[in-house]
C-alpha cells in the first residue's frame, strides 16, 4: 500500500481544521488542499486543454467609496435605524462590492482575509440590537447560498438567485435549476448586480459557465462562520441556528452536491459540533455524517475528494459524542477501523473519533473486538511504513507513523484533546491487561522510531518496524491457538 499526496494533506491539515482559534489560516489551508485535489493533472503542452473560464460578479468599487462609512454606522451605531432605506443600502454594498470580490479569480489568495473581514463586520453588530445582526446574517446567508447554487442562464443573460430560504416546508434542500423551482420571495440578479424581475424571463437553466469551485467552497466557509450571538468581551459566540439547519439540509442531499459543496458544508458544520445542540438536531447530524462516512456514499466521485468527505464526516461523528445512540455509531466506527479495504487515513480517523465518545455501557465483548481492530490497525500502519522505509522511491515519514500510532494508543487510553475515557475506562480487569500490552508496544515503537529517525538510521528503523509487526500481530490471534507471549520490539545489535 502506498501513500498519495492527498492522504498526506489530510494527515497534516485536518487536525488544524478542527481548531476554532485559527479559522482564517485553516480555511486558507482547506482551500489550498481542495485546489490541489480538484485541479486537473498536468498535461504536456500539446495535449493541454484551453484554460476553463469561470463566471465572476462585477465589482462596483464605487460602493466602497460612497457607502463604506455609512455601512459601518448601520452595523455599529445604536442610533442608526435598521429601516428599509438602510437595509437596501447594505444589500447593495454587500452584493455589488463586498461579496462580489470573493468571485474574482485574481483575488483568490485574499479569500481568507475576506472571510476575516466578514466576521469583523458581523461582529460590529454586537453593539446594537439583534435586528442589525440578523439583517447582516440574512443578507450574507442569501448571497453565499446564491454562490453555492451557481450561475443560471435566464434567456440571454447570466444570473444568480437569492432565495428566501434554501429549505422547503419539510426542511429539505431546495435548489433552483429552473423557473419552476422559484418561489415568490426569491430574487434574481444579473452578474452586474442589477435586479431581474421573475416575470421578464421565460426560463432558467444551469449556465455553461459557473463560479470557480474555490468560490463555492469559500461561500460554505463563510456560512459556517455566522453567529446568532457575536463574541464581545466575555460573551462567547453562538453559531447561527438557521445556518446550521441549512448545512444539515445540504448534507442530507449529497447526490445533489458537488465534492466542493460537500467538503464545504462539512467544514462549515465543524464548529457547530463543538457547541450545545438540540438533541434532535444532534441526532439528525449524526445520521447524516454517518451516511457520508460510508464508502458507498462517495463512490463515483473524485477519489481524493471522497477521502476528504469521509474523513471530515468521521471526525464530526466523534465530536458529536452522542449518548443515547452511541452504540450505533461505535459500531459504525468499528466497522470502518476493522475493514482493511479502507485507506489507512480513514481508519485512523475512525480511531481518533472513537476516543472522543463516551463508551460507558458497551455490551459485553465489544471492548475486545474494538481492541483487536485497533491492534490490527497498528499492525497495518507499521507494515505500510516498513514498505515505505525499505523502498527508495517511496516516502517514509516518522512523524506520520508516530501520529497514527499515538491515535491508536489514545483510543485505548482516552488521551488527547476532547477525549473521553477510552477503552481502558470500560474494560474488564482481564481486558485491561491485554490493552496495557498494546499500549506498551506502541509507546516503545514511537520512542524508538523518534530516536532512530533523529539519527537518520533507516536500517534500524526498518528492523524496529519489522519487529513491531511481529509483536503486534501476536496480540491479534487469527485462531484459537495461543501464541508466545510478546515482548517489546528491540533494536538490532550492531555487527
Amino acid at each position: 500500500m502506498s501513500f498519495c499526496p492527498h492522504q498526506r494533506l489530510m494527515d497534516c491539515s485536518l487536525p488544524l481544521l478542527r481548531r476554532k482559534s485559527s479559522s482564517t489560516f485553516c480555511g486558507g489551508l482547506l482551500l489550498l488542499c481542495m485546489a490541489c485535489i480538484l485541479a486537473p493533472r498536468s498535461l504536456p503542452a500539446q495535449d493541454a486543454p484551453q484554460k476553463k473560464t469561470f463566471a465572476e460578479l462585477t465589482v462596483d468599487k464605487a460602493q466602497q467609496s460612497k457607502n463604506e462609512r455609512k455601512v459601518r454606522d448601520i452595523l455599529r451605531k445604536p442610533k442608526e435605524p435598521i429601516d428599509q432605506g438602510n437595509i437596501e443600502l447594505l444589500e447593495n454594498y454587500l452584493r455589488r462590492y463586498f461579496f462580489a470580490r470573493m468571485t474574482r479569480e485574481a483575488t483568490f489568495t485574499e479569500l481568507p482575509q475576506y472571510r476575516e473581514e466578514t466576521r469583523e463586520r458581523c461582529g460590529w453588530t454586537a453593539s446594537k440590537d439583534s435586528a442589525a445582526g440578523e439583517e447582516m446574517n440574512r443578507i450574507t446567508s442569501s448571497l453565499m447560498h446564491a454562490l453555492c447554487n451557481g450561475v443560471l442562464a435566464a434567456d440571454t443573460q447570466q444570473v444568480i438567485v437569492l432565495q428566501g430560504s434554501i429549505r422547503d416546508q419539510n426542511d429539505r434542500l431546495r435548489i433552483v435549476r429552473s423557473k419552476r423551482d422559484l418561489k415568490s420571495d426569491d430574487q434574481i440578479f444579473n452578474l452586474a448586480g442589477d435586479p431581474v424581475a421573475q416575470n421578464t424571463i421565460t426560463e432558467l437553466a444551469p449556465s455553461t459557465t459557473d463560479f470557480h469551485p474555490a468560490v463555492k467552497l469559500n461561500a460554505m466557509l463563510v456560512l459556517g462562520d455566522l453567529n446568532d450571538v457575536q463574541p464581545r468581551g466575555r460573551v462567547e459566540a453562538k453559531p447561527r441556528v438557521n445556518t446550521q439547519r441549512d448545512l444539515i439540509a445540504y448534507l442530507e442531499s449529497p447526490e445533489k452536491l458537488s465534492e466542493t459543496l460537500l467538503v464545504g458544508a462539512l467544514s462549515g458544520l465543524q464548529r457547530h459540533a463543538h457547541d450545545a445542540l438540540d438533541p434532535n438536531r444532534k441526532a439528525r447530524i449524526a445520521k447524516v455524517v454517518a451516511n457520508l462516512a460510508d464508502a458507498k456514499t462517495v463512490s463515483g466521485r473524485n477519489a481524493a475528494a471522497g477521502l476528504w468527505i469521509r474523513r471530515q464526516a468521521i471526525d464530526l461523528l466523534g465530536q458529536l459524542g452522542l449518548a443515547g445512540e452511541r452504540n450505533i455509531y461505535v459500531g459504525k466506527l468499528y466497522q470502518i477501523i476493522r475493514n482493511q479495504q479502507n485507506p489507512l487515513a480513514i481508519r485512523v480517523a475512525a480511531a481518533d473519533a472513537l476516543r472522543k465518545i463516551d463508551l460507558t455501557g458497551l455490551p459485553a465483548g465489544v471492548v475486545g473486538k474494538l481492541a483487536q481492530s485497533l491492534t490490527q490497525l497498528a499492525v497495518d500502519t507499521c507494515k505500510t511504513e516498513l514498505t515505505e522505509a525499505s523502498t527508495p522511491r517511496r516516502s517514509f515519514s516518522a512523524d506520520r507513523l508516530r501520529m497514527r500510532l499515538a491515535t491508536v494508543r489514545q483510543a485505548v487510553t482516552g488521551g488527547g484533546e476532547q477525549a473521553e475515557g477510552g477503552l481502558m475506562a470500560v474494560a474488564t480487569e482481564e481486558e485491561q491487561k491485554t490493552l496495557q500490552e498494546l499500549i506498551n508496544v506502541l509507546q516503545t515503537v514511537e520512542t524508538q522510531v523518534q530516536t532512530l529517525n533523529a539519527a537518520s538510521n533507516r536500517e534500524q528503523i526498518e528492523f524496529v518496524l519489522g519487529e513491531s509487526v511481529r509483536v503486534l500481530s501476536s496480540l491479534t490471534p487469527s485462531d484459537s491457538d495461543k501464541k508466545e507471549k510478546p515482548t517489546a520490539p528491540q533494536t538490532a545489535e550492531k555487527s
